[in-house]
């Protein structure tokens, strides 16, 4: 066994270079997030086929991109500890920027549709107005978690306690969550990290174990030597736990699809330990299944299919397109009277996204690559 370990593993970091298996991970997932936002966030019930991928999403999603992130910190140029308060900052500023203009959004349609509005769908648009502009998702905890990342980069801790302080974290998070804190203020700000209130979509004390871990699994990761061997062992210890998740899930709740569908949405925003190692398997699993995909590819040669190029710029761009997507979604909402879609609607409401989504994107890194260019021009 030992000797096995030395033929997978460097005493010297050695796998220093992209690791685009994760890459292709969080651009598969943008197409899962269109899909998915496009009943929730125009407060549609989900359709069965929806139903069926959100319960399998719950077991990556937002926890892909942090997870990721952990790993990014550890392959970052630029790892000192400003880094990434400054980054954390940005992160939270992006999100109550976002939060404006999903607001905007939902009230830009209101002055052409608000004569025919009922009451109750009067009602229903200012809550949403109120609940969006305090909103905190995935841009919010991942500028919380970059604060702590920082804090103990600061403290220059070990690698063995980011794994430590993950299983405490994934231990006391279900225990701290809706603590109530009657202190003005104080309190309201403490509940954004803990949880239980409307506008709390993500908590970061729920995800700073998949950060912790990643960062954990990315020093480890940059030792490898042997990726194929690695991903191998992985994906068998990953498999076991994937299939003993799933096992335990259908012989509980298999008969049971609202309540199964009702379990696993709220373990996905609130993980215990126990759905935290879940969710990792998955992502490991099929991290080695994007690297075996991979390394076939580069055996056959040839350029990247069209296909694999717009999953890498997702990824590249996941933020903007994160960003972007909900507003799409908020506007034809509101056109639409805020009134839910039926099932087909959503799928093509998705499509739609996607199309004006990619525009807005694209013309957006056209514009900015072209004024880099101009300003060089300039200067020389």
């Amino acid at each position: 066994m030992k000797k096995r370990m030395n033929t997978i593993f460097s005493q010297k970091e050695v796998n220093t270079g992209r690791q685009q298996e994760f890459d292709y991970l969080k651009g598969i997932f943008m197409l899962f997030i269109y899909l998915i936002h496009a009943f929730q966030a125009t407060l549609s019930p989900e359709d069965l086929v929806t139903r069926w991928l959100y319960m399998f999403a719950t077991m990556s999603g937002a926890a892909i991109f942090i997870f990721v992130m952990g790993i990014g910190t550890v392959y970052s140029r630029n790892t000192a500890p400003a880094a990434f308060v400054k980054s954390g900052l940005r992160m939270v500023v992006y999100q109550y920027l976002d939060n404006i203009a999903y607001v905007a959004a939902l009230l830009i349609p209101y002055p052409f549709v608000a004569g025919g509005l009922s009451q109750n769908e009067l009602e229903r648009c200012w809550f949403m107005a109120r609940v969006y502009i305090q909103y905190t998702n995935i841009f919010f905890i991942t500028g919380i978690i970059y604060l702590v990342l920082a804090l103990l980069k600061k403290l220059d801790v070990k690698t063995i306690w980011y794994v430590v302080i993950g299983v405490a974290a994934g231990i006391a998070a279900p225990l701290l969550y809706g603590t109530p804190v009657n202190v003005p203020v104080a309190g309201y700000l403490v509940r954004l990290l803990i949880g239980e209130a409307d506008f709390v979509s993500f908590t970061p004390i729920y995800f700073l174990s998949y950060a912790l871990f990643g960062v954990a699994f990315g020093k480890l990761l940059r030792r490898v030597k042997d990726k194929a061997g690695f991903y191998r062992i992985l994906a068998v210890a990953s498999s076991v736990i994937v299939v003993v998740w799933w096992a335990l899930v259908f012989g509980r709740y298999g008969s049971d699809l609202p309540e199964m569908m009702a379990v696993l949405s709220a373990a996905y925003t609130c993980p215990d330990l126990w759905h935290v190692a879940a969710s990792l398997a998955h992502i490991l699993l099929f991290a080695a299944v994007f690297f075996y995909i991979g390394e076939r590819r580069k055996k056959r040669g040839g350029p990247d299919s069209p296909a694999a190029r717009q999953i890498l710029y997702y990824s590249g761009h996941i933020s903007k397109y994160y960003a972007l997507h909900v507003p799409v979604y908020l506007v034809v909402l509101g056109c639409h009277g805020y009134e839910s879609f039926q099932g087909y609607q959503c799928w093509l409401l998705a499509l739609f996204s996607m199309f004006v989504t990619e525009l807005m994107v694209r013309g957006y890194n056209y514009f900015f690559e072209r004024r880099i260019t101009y300003g060089r021009r300039k200067e020389g």
